[in-house]
């Protein structure tokens, strides 16, 4: 039997353990064992119960050894698919494309060149996924970051924030304002064949919402949210944001709330660090202890976690004005409350160990 080793086939490794397989069926049918029980013991499909058995009954078990793979074999060497991997990795910018993406055509562009081996982009793609690559999303990080800096904060900084004999909650607090300056996010809908869904968006723009929010996390305790919002009318007078003040009136309630001395991480953001606002925390060093996370880190602040999963809720959403907006931000807000594994996921996702094993 053959195994094709194009996209979704079989390995050699694994078409030694699908010969495997094909010899216990063999020995079963030997045993009077029917197709569908087979079928059942070994976790495989009737169909190919049934096919394993037609073969086995006209030759035997030497029927069902592997003839290798399928298909024509690779047109480049196993030196040539390290060289290509190569120059994969150094990025299509590297080979005078005006971005990073590396899409199939430009990868058969690539290898033609290279190789002078003609493939079609369905073909690059087979040939990708023989190598262990997929299709995906790439992750952004700034280009300023410092990757030592962050090194040395999670290792010098951070078991100081969670060392004993400070019992207070440790919060992260990101005041951005995630789907109020952003255009409806786009979700799959089901539709009538042909027939593309309109989604019909009234709202334009005219305000904003901003969101700030702190996960708290105590010992023996829940993992718990604490968010406000604000929205702006475009009004005279008005707040456009999450200033000193409206912070400062933050972390005093989640002090009243949570009960206790506080340490608080968050990022560089000018209201965190501005003269008012450090004044501010000075003044409340009784229960107040401030961490600064490292310049261009989001990946180490968890409550990026609440605003990608804000985003995913989401989808197709349509309102008439601000308020609305700010309405269907809460209610999507409020569950997540309720939900302290999520929140604890949250912080899972820095990579960040609250408590060290024993």
């Amino acid at each position: 039997m053959r195994y094709s080793d194009r996209s979704g086939g079989l390995s050699a490794p694994e078409r030694e353990r699908r010969q495997r397989l094909r010899f216990q069926a063999a020995d079963m049918f030997a045993g009077k064992i029917t197709p569908p029980r087979v079928a059942r013991l070994l976790g495989i499909t009737r169909k190919s119960a049934y096919e394993w058995y037609a073969l086995w009954k006209h030759g035997g078990k030497s029927a069902l050894v592997s003839k290798g793979a399928a298909g024509t074999g690779c047109k480049l060497t196993a030196r040539q698919l390290d060289r290509l991997e190569a120059l994969l990795q150094e990025g299509a910018a590297a080979h005078g494309w005006d971005d990073q993406r590396w899409t199939t055509p430009r990868i058969a562009v690539l290898i033609g060149q290279t190789f002078h081996a003609s493939y079609t982009p369905r073909g690059v793609a087979y040939l990708l996924k023989r190598l262990g690559w997929s299709f995906r999303v790439p992750a952004h990080r700034a280009v300023r970051r410092n990757e030592a800096q962050v090194a040395d904060w999670v290792k010098r900084v951070w078991p100081a924030i969670k060392a004993p004999g400070r019992p207070g909650a440790r919060g992260s607090s990101s005041p951005t304002s995630p789907a109020g300056s952003l255009r409806p996010p786009k979700g799959r809908t089901w539709a009538r064949r042909g027939r593309t869904p309109v989604l019909l968006v009234s709202y334009r723009g005219l305000g904003r919402t901003s969101i700030a929010a702190l996960i708290c996390v105590r010992p023996g305790m829940r993992t718990r949210l604490i968010y406000r919002t604000l929205t702006y009318h475009r009004r005279k007078g008005e707040p456009k944001g999450f200033g000193e003040a409206a912070l400062q009136s933050l972390l005093s309630a989640a002090h009243t709330q949570l009960g206790g001395p506080i340490s608080l991480v968050w990022d560089s953001l000018p209201e965190h660090v501005s003269t008012e606002m450090r004044t501010w925390i000075t003044a409340q060093e009784d229960w107040l202890l401030v961490y600064r996370l490292p310049p261009y880190a989001p990946d180490l602040n968890p409550a990026e976690g609440i605003w990608s999963s804000l985003r995913t809720k989401l989808f197709n959403f349509t309102v008439g004005d601000i308020d609305q907006l700010a309405t269907l931000i809460k209610s999507r807000l409020k569950p997540m409350q309720y939900r302290p594994d999520l929140l604890s996921g949250f912080i899972a996702e820095t990579g960040l160990t609250l408590y060290d094993p024993l």
